[in-house]
């Protein structure tokens, strides 16, 4: 039978006993064992990266599925703003004169009866102004379309004032008799008519549409617009 051996003195005089050469071998293989741990942590670092990563992916996706987040989109507008009041401003301007063209017309009127002769001469002035009269044009007379265009649709060309002889011009160039009060009146009506028909003619009132359309291109020129398309609403057409 194998003894133990005894200890030696020093052991006997301590009271203590070095360990044996496996407990030396089982610590040794212990560190070993945590270097390793230690060093694959180092060398393996990206695979706890990754982790945390694939997490708070999850994370995100989740809480965008749950609050989805608000969509901007880049919309090109190519429209010209022009505001509410700038149009309520065009249109309360009320009658555009666009030409205007100054006459007189002399007129007579002659009455015979068992006394004698009645008879009145006068010459009337007056000026017929030709436009547009924005009172008359609808709610959707302007347009702001793409591409820095705009549409108008006006009332046509029209008389804008239908009381045109000047009273305050008018004079009796020759007046012998009784002159009635219907016989002023019946002159003054010839007077109109004369100038009506001398003056309000399809060229005058195409002239009138050129001016307002040179002059209504510029003012929407002015504001930014490329290309302003004008209409002419016949049905508008005032008739004196």
């Amino acid at each position: 039978m194998h003894t133990p051996p005894s200890p030696t003195p020093s052991e006997e005089l301590t009271g203590t006993r070095t360990d044996s050469p496996k407990s030396d071998t089982k610590r040794n293989s212990e560190r070993l064992d945590w270097r390793r741990l230690l060093l694959g942590l180092v060398r393996y670092w990206w695979l706890p990266a990754i982790a945390v990563i694939v997490v708070a992916v999850a994370v995100v996706v989740k809480s965008v599925e749950s609050n989805p987040p608000v969509q901007v989109a880049m919309v090109r507008n190519t429209r010209i703003d022009i505001t509410p009041e700038e149009i309520r401003a065009i249109r309360q301007i009320g009658q555009w004169e666009f030409l205007s063209v100054s006459t007189e017309e002399m007129v007579e009127w002659h009455r015979k009866h068992f006394m004698g002769d009645d008879h009145l001469t006068r010459i009337y002035s007056g000026t017929l102004r030709l436009g547009i009269d924005m009172q008359q044009a609808s709610d959707d007379w302007f347009a702001s379309l793409p591409d820095s265009a705009c549409r108008l649709r006006l009332p046509a060309i029209s008389l804008l004032d239908t009381l045109f002889i000047d009273e305050a011009r008018t004079r009796s160039f020759y007046e012998k008799g009784s002159i009635p009060p219907e016989a002023r009146e019946q002159l003054y009506q010839q007077a109109r008519q004369a100038m009506l028909c001398r003056l309000l003619t399809p060229s005058n009132l195409q002239a009138a549409e050129e001016n307002a359309r040179d002059q209504l291109t510029r003012i929407f020129a002015a504001m930014g617009f490329k290309k302003i398309d004008i209409t002419f609403i016949p049905d508008s057409l005032h008739k004196p």
